[in-house]
């Protein structure tokens, strides 16, 4: 059996310019993203672009505050860079076009 699209993919939590600095304020465990924006882009792009040469598949769900401070609320969950993950591998399996 060949194996499905869903083995081969991962979600990747993706910051717009305007939310990076509020996100990364608000998160709890310090988070372990670089302190600014363009040095977080560079490596951010960096890692999809070795993904991607392995040649599986990646879905980019970009965080915004409102939407995840809902989700976190819900749940009753810290924002931690991990629980920022996992919102979006929650959105991503859910086929979500924005979180």
């Amino acid at each position: 059996m060949k194996p499905t699209v869903e083995a081969y993919t991962v979600a990747i939590p993706w910051y717009e310019p305007e939310d990076f600095d509020q996100l990364w304020a608000m998160t709890s465990d310090g988070g372990d993203a670089p302190p600014d924006y363009d040095t977080w882009h560079r490596s951010a792009v960096a890692v999809v672009s070795a993904w991607l040469a392995t040649g599986r598949a990646l879905q980019i769900v970009t965080i915004r505050p409102v939407g995840l401070i809902a989700w976190l609320d819900i749940r009753g969950l810290a924002n931690t860079t991990e629980n920022q993950r996992r919102y979006a591998e929650h959105f991503a399996t859910r086929n979500q076009d924005a979180a």
